[in-house]
């Protein structure tokens, strides 16, 4: 059974959220994973220059996690487009930008928020790096992100010590 270490801050540290939505890119409706995301991260110190609202797709998705990583962003957390759902291809932009897929943080994330809903099986959340920023796509619900952060936020500070090749704590 997982668990976490006590948590790292992320102090100053670069980070972004991406939320992918048709309908909230539209302003259809209030994002509120989005902003989740930001006050989580800032609770662990990270700098949040970024808090975005993207349609639902592969592009503009890709494209702006290219820019993101090439301004040095270290961290991007991305909510929503993860479901079964036709316009969902968020794992897609993933995979096609990313150099390295990180399967077993997507995983840690499916099992433990299997814990509160079996829903969470039905997720295709999914983890890689994209030189050296790591990019989480996260389901697209509020509460689904707060869990998804809490159980992201032990292994964040790590897994970037490893990303610049600073080795095991």
């Amino acid at each position: 059974h997982y668990r976490p270490r006590d948590l790292a801050r992320l102090d100053d540290v670069p980070c972004a959220v991406l939320t992918l939505s048709d309908r909230a890119s539209r302003g259809e409706y209030e994002d509120r994973s989005g902003p989740a995301l930001v006050a989580g991260l800032r609770r662990l110190g990270a700098r949040v220059d970024t808090a975005e609202v993207l349609p639902d797709g592969v592009e503009p998705l890709a494209g702006r996690l290219r820019a993101l990583a090439s301004e040095g962003v270290r961290i991007c957390i991305t909510t929503g487009g993860t479901g079964l759902g036709p316009r969902d291809a968020t794992p897609e932009a993933l995979r096609l930008v990313g150099e390295r897929r990180l399967a077993g943080l997507a995983e840690m994330v499916r099992s433990e928020s299997a814990k509160h809903t079996p829903m969470a099986w039905l997720s295709r959340a999914e983890v890689v790096q994209l030189g050296g920023m790591l990019v989480f796509a996260l389901p697209g619900s509020q509460r689904a992100v707060v869990q998804g952060l809490d159980i992201l936020a032990p292994v964040l500070a790590h897994a970037l010590a490893m990303v610049d090749g600073e080795g095991h704590a």
